[in-house]
Formats: C-alpha cells, sequence, structure tokens
C-alpha cells in the first residue's frame, strides 16, 4: 500500500526511483519504531511521503538529503500523534532507533526484543548490580563517582562492571526458561510459633515457589530471578526474612538453599502404606483392653458417661495413645542414643516445619487400599491444650471430620473455653439456675456442638472429668497401659525408622532426617484401622464434628 503511495507521489514530485528504493524501508522502519503497529506505520508511512514531496518542491537544493528525511519524518510523526492519538493507543517508547543506511524493518524489530531483554536480564541483577548499571549505564557516572557513591575502591566497582557485563551477556543469549511451572505449598509447624503462616510459606506464591525452586539446589538469587521470571526486587526481601527464621541456608557467599523437608505424595503414601500393613497387632491388643474396661471407667461417674461406648471411645483411647506413643519413642530413642533438637528460630520460637506439595498427581505403585488409609491414616493435627486454671484438653482432628468438611476444630480461647466447659459441668452435676454469662457459655458449645439443650437443661456431648474423676480415670488406662505393653510401639517405631530411612533426601540436615525417621504417629493409624475392620463403628456425621475431643482438670 505505501509503496503504491510513493510510486504516485514519484510522478507528482519526479522523485527517481533510485530515491523510492533509498529511503522506502527506512521511513517505514521509522513509521514502525514509533507506532509499534504494521497498519498505522503505513498510514503515517504515506503521511511522511506526502510531506517530503511538498517539502522537495520547496527546495531547490539539499546538501543533507539523510537529515532533511529525517527532520521531515519527526515534523510529520508530530502532527500524525497530535491528529491520531485519541483513536488509538500509543505504545510508549522510552528509545529511538535511529535510521541508518542499510538497516531495514527485519533489524529494528530485532534491536527492539534485543533492548526489551536487556531489560528483563537488568530486573534479574542483584541490588548492588542493579545500581552499579543504573548509575553507570542510565546516569553516565563515572567509576570515580560511583566508587565514593556506593563508598567502595574503584577497583571494585570495574570488577562488578565487569561481571554484569558477563551476566547480561550470558542471559541475553541464554534460551529463556519457559519450562518452570509454579507449584503451591501447604504448611503448618510441629513445636511453637509466632508466625500461624509460616511467614509466607503456604499462602503466597511467590515464598512458595522460591523454597521449591531451592529445594535440594543452591542458588543464587539471579539464578533464581530467572527460574522464576520475577525481578530480584520482588525476590530479596523474602528471603532475607527466610533467611531470618533459617527456612533457608546459606551455601558458599551467595547460594541459598532450603532448610527443611517438602512432603510429596509419594512420601506419605509410603508412610501410610507401612502404617496399614503394620498396625494390625497393636490396634487389636489396644481395642482388647479398652474393651475389658470400658464399664469400669464409665462407672467413674463423669459428665458424659452416658454417651454411646463406641463414641467414648474415640476420645478416651487418643489419651491413651498419645502416652503409649511417647513412652515407646522415648524407650527407642534411649536405646540408640538418639536425641531429636527441636530448630531454635531467631524470633525465639522452637520448631519444625511441616510443608508438603498441594494439587500433586497420583504416583503409580500403590493400591486403592493404600490410597484410602493414606487419607485416614494423615491427620490434621492433635491438639493438646491447657488453661492457668488446670483445665486441660485433647483433640484429634482427622479423615472422619475432614469428610463432613470440618478440617480443623480448636476450642475459641484456651482459658475461656475451658473454664467454660468446667462451668457448665458443674452447672450439669449442680442443677443450678444459669444466669445470663452461663446462658451465653452454653449457647456458644451448643453452636460448636459440643453441648446440647433439652427443657432448659444442658448437656456436654464430649467427656468431662474433674479432678478426682480424672484420677480415677488415670488409675484404669495405666492398667490397661500395661496389659497391652507399656512401650507398645516400639517395633513398630523402629520398624518405620527403617523403611523410611532411604526415603529423606540426603540433603537434608542430619538432626531433621533423626526427626522424620522416628515420626512414625501411629495414632490415627490405629482409630482408622479399627473403625475401617469394624471393631470401632465409624461415626455419624453429627458426632465427628466433636470427635476425639476430651477435657480434664488436673
Amino acid at each position: 500500500m505505501y509503496y503504491e503511495a510513493l510510486q504516485r507521489t514519484v510522478r507528482i514530485t519526479e522523485l527517481s526511483d533510485e530515491m523510492v528504493k533509498q529511503y522506502a524501508k527506512k521511513i517505514f522502519g521509522f513509521a514502525y519504531s514509533k507506532t509499534q503497529n504494521t497498519y498505522q506505520a503505513e498510514d503515517l508511512t504515506q503521511e511522511i511521503l506526502c510531506s517530503l514531496a511538498d517539502s522537495l518542491r520547496k527546495h531547490e537544493s539539499i546538501t543533507d538529503l539523510d537529515g532533511f528525511v529525517y527532520t521531515v519524518s519527526c515534523y510529520t510523526w508530530s502532527k500524525f500523534l497530535k491528529n491520531n492519538k485519541k483513536h488509538w493507543n500509543n505504545l510508549d517508547i522510552d528509545y529511538f532507533i535511529n535510521l541508518r543506511s542499510g538497516q531495514d524493518v527485519e533489524e529494528d524489530v530485532a534491536n527492539s526484543q534485543l533492548i526489551e531483554r536487556l531489560k528483563i536480564e537488568i530486573a534479574y541483577l542483584t541490588a548492588l548490580h542493579r545500581q552499579i548499571t543504573l548509575l553507570f549505564y542510565y546516569d553516565n557516572k563515572t567509576g570515580d563517582e560511583i566508587a565514593k557513591q556506593l563508598n567502595i575502591p574503584h577497583s571494585t566497582v570495574r570488577w562488578h562492571l565487569s561481571e554484569i557485563k558477563k551476566k547480561l551477556k550470558v542471559g541475553i543469549e541464554m534460551e529463556e526458561n519457559l519450562s518452570y511451572q509454579p507449584k503451591r505449598l501447604w504448611c503448618g509447624h510441629d513445636g511453637w510459633s509466632n508466625d500461624m503462616n509460616m511467614h509466607g510459606i503456604g499462602h503466597n506464591p511467590l515464598v512458595d515457589n522460591i523454597c521449591i525452586a531451592c529445594y535440594g539446589t543452591a542458588l543464587t538469587i539471579e539464578d533464581l530471578s530467572r527460574t522464576l521470571r520475577v525481578a530480584a526486587a520482588y525476590i530479596e526481601p523474602l528471603i532475607n526474612d527466610l533467611l531470618y527464621m533459617d527456612y533457608l541456608k546459606m551455601v558458599g557467599k551467595n547460594k541459598y538453599q532450603t532448610n527443611f523437608f517438602i512432603h510429596t505424595r509419594r512420601h506419605d503414601l509410603i508412610i501410610a502404606k507401612y502404617k496399614l500393613h503394620n498396625i494390625a497387632p497393636y490396634a487389636k491388643k489396644i481395642i482388647s483392653a479398652f474393651r475389658a474396661h470400658l464399664d469400669e471407667i464409665c462407672d467413674i461417674g463423669f459428665v458424659g458417661a452416658t454417651l454411646d461406648r463406641d463414641f467414648l471411645l474415640w476420645a478416651l483411647i487418643p489419651l491413651s495413645l498419645q502416652k503409649w506413643y511417647y513412652s515407646s519413642l522415648s524407650e527407642v530413642l534411649s536405646k540408640n542414643h538418639i536425641q531429636i533438637d527441636t530448630p531454635k528460630r531467631k524470633d525465639g520460637t522452637q520448631h519444625w516445619v511441616c510443608a508438603g506439595f498441594k494439587d500433586e498427581e497420583l504416583p503409580d505403585g500403590f493400591t486403592p487400599e493404600e490410597i484410602d488409609f493414606k487419607e485416614k491414616s494423615n491427620g490434621n493435627g492433635i491438639k493438646t491444650r491447657g488453661s492457668d486454671s488446670d483445665e486441660h484438653s485433647l483433640q484429634y482432628d482427622g479423615y472422619a471430620t475432614i469428610k463432613i468438611g470440618i478440617p480443623w476444630r480448636e476450642f475459641g480461647s484456651p482459658n475461656g473455653d475451658l473454664r467454660g466447659i468446667r462451668r457448665v459441668a458443674a452447672l450439669i452435676k449442680s442443677n443450678e439456675v444459669q444466669n445470663e454469662y452461663d446462658k451465653a457459655i452454653i449457647t456458644s458449645f451448643v453452636e460448636q456442638g459440643y453441648a446440647k439443650v433439652e427443657n432448659e437443661k444442658p448437656d456436654l456431648l464430649i467427656p468431662f472429668f474433674d479432678k478426682e474423676e480424672y484420677g480415677k480415670l488415670q488409675a484404669v488406662l495405666d492398667i490397661i497401659q500395661k496389659e497391652a505393653g507399656e512401650t507398645l510401639f516400639a517395633d513398630f517405631i523402629e520398624g518405620f525408622a527403617e523403611a523410611i530411612e532411604k526415603e529423606i533426601p540426603l540433603f537434608i540436615s542430619q538432626n531433621e532426617r533423626i526427626y522424620l525417621k522416628y515420626q512414625a504417629y501411629p495414632q490415627y493409624a490405629v482409630l482408622y484401622w479399627l473403625a475401617d475392620n469394624d471393631l470401632l463403628r465409624y461415626p455419624t456425621d453429627e458426632e465427628a464434628k466433636r470427635l476425639c475431643t476430651v477435657v480434664w482438670c488436673e
């Protein structure tokens, strides 16, 4: 289109064919560099040619034809922009590619892409290198000026400039990383933490992917930026925070590596497989001992003693499971001269990071039964809580709770809720008239599913033991523990450690490897194996809301 217009202009202005061939591509290149749009570039080219024809008529001789064409092109572009910008969105161009003899449109576009790639590579540089680059190339500072401004030796500035050039050259010549697929993590903690959001792990996608990218591979900030395709300025403060919490560690002078274990679905299935095929003899001993003494426990007369017997077992068995497991673990660690030290974080807390990949595909090599048992034997958490007035509670959140859409149950405030439960239990035993405060407490527990009211009389739907009743309960539980074996799970734990050790990556710290090896946790496996084998009734959906919850006073 623009070439035909030029031919018409040639006939009008009597320009030679040689001039047409010499300037056609240059003018179109100029137009395209301004508009970044082929159709708009063609329109602008036609207007430049018309302006050029008019201008040539007014001059008998032109000494610098290149400069003349360039001047006319810029003038015409200014008019074109003023007349047309209201009709289309012009891209901001912060650079201009000069029209040079022999330059073509393809070269213009290549240069444009090169500059854009250069901007990206500069964004990947570390903070110091970004600062030196801007000072030297954009602010035209000399090496001496940069040295004075940054308070570093001039020779160091020269070295940094040399390194920057190498990095930019390598980065520009390198193929862009388009294969990286962002992933997400779930995250919690084992121990004491001040930040339930775990400094972004499991909540901030960029933090997740920093930890994933550095998992098993030490990377520089520039490596991370290029891998994640994110400017280093966004990554640096997150890395500093993760370093502060020891969630990342320094490797060498400038590389970072994730400092905690990340669970995979395969790893968790291997754990579930071991539990499924090894928990049966332990679970049978436990249920047999509890069934033999259940009447004796209910005869204590605690609040909740009249609840369904199987429902009570879901609450009472975990009390003994906790003691069985930790007594057994202590025995195994002592026998093998092992000590596990919970990491001390720089914010004063002590905890392990418990994290894993979200939405992973199901790996091959596992049966449907093993996959199903994995969901059941990996609970959301075991919560033991105490108040300043000696009330205590134990809660398990497991498969039954998840199934009805309640993934995490927790009393609202440690002191208020536990003291409130104690007050409701006292009202039940004494038949005392409720005041307005009592009614508000009862209403709260009814809403949570832990209590009910019939004929204006409250009743707890979970077992509660006062100090005297809890002493009697402990006496019976001690008998049960001795009958089944005080260190019942010792062999189970040692077998677990042997089975899981080879699955833990070697780059994980020795202390964490030991922690993971002995993290057998058979508690959920016992309960759900018993339920799957008809030795313990599965709870109803209504019971699941308050399942595995028991409160006592000491």
